[in-house]
């Protein structure tokens, strides 16, 4: 009897844990109020009419004054897009993505806006790819989750009869979870320092300094790594792994940075 009543408050903690959890993950800042649902539609009407530009203020404006979501970050994007700003187009697919890992819409978009533009990405690797069908915060709570819930089994199995062997099983799975959350968390993390080259013919140069040899042009819309800065330049690193300096103007981060990284 005793046994199972520490599996049943077992049980009903990891249950609301679950709950709290899921609760717990939304992401985007969802523009909200009748005024902002309407010039919402206003936008999308814009934008069916081919009014591209004066839908690209009204998305603006939602987000300035109630904050953003996934779909108006697809939506801005799909307006850029039209409008030839590359640049800001893929940021804001980017931000999209960010915010709704698994939208197969922004991810078809920005895959065909990049290979119109000759902005060809290398094949990620298999677990790149997986840790990106979550976000940060949701790879932590799994992490934190999987921590709280090895941790509440091993006192259990203290008072059980067969608690070695529960814990055994049970804590071994816990530890996986917790081990590919938190691998799936550092990924995520690193993505943290990724901007998008939002300037026309930006020059990737060999030192911080207006005059330094330049060592390429820097195509509107790629994706840099930040590693660094000095004054008003950037030391970043481009997808193909060759580094360099670029000024901070031209480049956006997808997310906004930690003070660290200003």
């Amino acid at each position: 009897m005793k046994s199972n009543r520490y599996l049943a408050l077992l049980s009903a903690v990891c249950a609301a844990l679950i709950l709290f959890c899921s609760s717990a993950c939304p992401c985007a800042v969802a523009a909200s109020g009748q005024s902002a649902e309407t010039l919402f539609q206003q936008g999308n009407e814009l934008y069916g009419q081919g009014k591209f530009q004066e839908a690209l203020q009204i998305y603006s404006r939602i987000i300035a004054e109630d904050g953003f979501s996934g779909p108006l970050l697809y939506n801005l994007a799909n307006c850029y897009a039209q409008t030839g700003r590359t640049g800001q187009a893929i940021l804001n697919y980017e931000r999209a993505l960010r915010l709704s890992p698994g939208d197969s819409d922004s991810k078809g978009n920005l895959d065909l806006l990049r290979k119109s533009r000759g902005l060809f990405q290398e094949e990620l690797p298999l677990f790149r790819r997986l840790a990106s069908s979550l976000d940060l915060d949701q790879w932590t709570l799994a992490a934190g989750l999987s921590l709280v819930i090895f941790t509440l089994i091993n006192l259990a199995g203290l008072r059980l009869s067969n608690g070695r062997q529960i814990r055994r099983w049970t804590g071994g799975l816990c530890l996986l979870v917790m081990a590919i959350a938190s691998a799936g968390a550092f990924c995520q993390y690193r993505q943290l320092a990724e901007a998008v080259v939002t300037g026309n013919d930006s020059r990737l140069l060999l030192s911080p300094f207006p005059a330094a040899s330049s060592i390429e042009t820097i195509q509107e819309g790629r994706k840099l790594h930040y590693l660094s800065k000095h004054g008003s330049y950037a030391l970043v690193e481009d997808e193909a792994g060759r580094s360099g300096w670029i000024e901070t103007n031209a480049i956006t981060f997808i997310i906004e940075p930690a003070d660290h990284l200003r």
